[in-house]
């Protein structure tokens, strides 16, 4: 599909009359969820799946869509778990997203989508077109024209989105940003983002069926069909995990990973009121003939923003040059077995020796003239050098609610206008525009692109990949 069809039929967008949140919130009725996508991050019954705070006395679940339907039966039980007088039989099901929102969309208030990337701008800007909110899993799309569309289409339709990087809302992040926004490092120039994964193939395993029911095509959705693989001990298989992999499915390592690292670094230094200048890949390691990098080293360099001078983003993911990525290397999901092989940033270690601390295997690192902040992946593990400098306790910039989960961050936003949540689109389009644009540098090859905003401006070619084809029968509006 070409860009300008796909952003014609966004710009025609009409919106269906939002439900009315203050009679929810009095109790007249619960907000009415529609599921799509079934698989690990929704239907786990852990801490990270996002049903779990989907399922209180407010929220009922009307209906879902997953063309796996081994997976109906998990998302029933955890709904079960939490709503024991509900009858989780009358949760209706199907295979296809699209029929799901044409037959339901006059049920339902909203939609969580937890899909393979490459479906997640077409199923919330399906469901937006019909006026529904949505909460999206991180990364917010597959390609950066994606991202473009989805907001365009959201503020047209003016419901509430949430981009599921769920950190944001943990308690360790709003004290990172009240820390670098009070001048507890100084100004910071440089921030060191790593990761221990490599969401990358070597080679593609042998074809086999997939599972019993599932309907394969409806699961290659908009991308190309491709031939489906089993799990062995060396991978996890392309379903449920491996799809992470591959390069119109998933977005590799640093779209696994990078939008969750990158998030505090955006919040805390306000890098969505500008756009990064450049974006060079200075280290890629290819897989197979599909498949993303396993090793990248990318650089992103962001303008001054009021009060802050500009700052070079780093980031470092895979094994380290001279450590092969195999099984004695790497687990099965993409993962380095040990530290001591991963491609951490030379100044990490500088830094853990200069102040003694440990700075982990995956996170970000603030460097400021005072000093340097780390934090984890998710909000979590702060760590300070000097130690000391985590006592001066910055003045609170966000108020504390208790209880306070991602999509309950969304849910609330919902029922209450006037209350954005914290990873909507206007926040999260520029964080995954540069995340996703760290997806298109090494495919340009180790250079460095001038970016303006929309698109590249000294390597035409590389603007192609900002963009997604889609395949027929899958386009907006089909």
């Amino acid at each position: 599909m070409q860009r300008r069809s796909f952003l014609k039929l966004a710009a025609g967008t009409a919106a269906l009359p939002l439900f009315n949140i203050r009679a929810a919130e009095a109790g007249a009725r619960k907000v009415r969820i529609g599921l799509i996508g079934c698989g690990g991050r929704m239907g786990q019954s852990t801490r990270y799946g996002i049903l779990n705070d989907m399922c209180g006395p407010n929220e009922e679940i009307v209906c879902l869509a997953e063309p796996d339907p081994s997976h109906w039966n998990n998302v029933r039980a955890v709904v079960k778990a939490h709503q024991p007088q509900t009858d989780t039989s009358k949760i209706r099901a199907y295979y296809d997203y699209r029929e799901m929102l044409e037959k339901e969309a006059k049920n339902l208030d909203a939609v969580a989508i937890a899909t393979p990337n490459h479906h997640h701008a077409l199923a919330a800007v399906l469901a937006m077109r019909k006026g529904l909110h949505v909460y999206v899993e991180k990364p917010m799309a597959l390609t950066v024209e994606e991202v473009r569309v989805m907001h365009a289409v959201q503020k047209q339709a003016g419901v509430v989105a949430q981009v599921g990087n769920h950190g944001h809302s943990e308690e360790g992040m709003r004290r990172l940003v009240e820390y670098i926004r009070a001048g507890a490092i100084g100004q910071v120039r440089d921030v060191w983002s790593f990761d221990d994964r490599l969401n990358a193939m070597l080679y593609r395993p042998p074809k086999a069926e997939p599972p019993k029911g599932m309907d394969w095509d409806l699961w290659c959705g908009p991308a190309p069909v491709c031939d489906y693989y089993k799990g062995t001990p060396d991978h996890n298989g392309l379903h449920p995990h491996d799809w992470h992999d591959w390069i119109g499915y998933g977005n590799g390592s640093i779209g696994n990973m990078g939008t969750h690292i990158i998030d505090p670094v955006f919040w805390a230094l306000d890098l969505g009121k500008v756009v990064p200048e450049s974006v060079e890949a200075k280290r890629a390691e290819w897989g197979c003939a599909g498949s993303w990098t396993w090793s990248t080293e990318i650089d992103w360099k962001f303008p001054a923003r009021d009060g802050m001078d500009a700052v070079t983003l780093h980031w470092h993911d895979g094994v380290k040059p001279g450590i092969p990525y195999d099984k004695e290397h790497v687990n099965k999901i993409g993962v380095c077995l040990k530290r001591a092989f991963q491609h951490l940033p030379p100044v990490v270690e500088e830094l853990e020796k200069k102040y003694g601390q440990n700075l982990g295997c995956l996170g970000s690192i603030f460097v400021g003239e005072k000093g340097i902040i780390r934090i984890g992946p998710h909000g979590d593990g702060l760590v300070f050098g000097p130690k000391e400098l985590y006592k001066k306790r910055p003045p609170k910039l966000f108020a504390r609610e208790k209880g306070l989960t991602h999509p309950a961050d969304w849910l609330r936003a919902i029922r209450n206008p006037n209350r954005p949540c914290g990873c909507n689109f206007d926040y999260s389009a520029p964080l995954a525009t540069t995340v996703l644009l760290g997806n298109a540098a090494p495919r340009a090859g180790l250079k460095k692109l001038l970016w303006d905003g929309v698109k590249f401006t000294n390597d035409a070619a590389a603007n192609q990949y900002l963009k997604t084809t889609y395949r027929s029968g899958w386009e907006l509006g089909a």
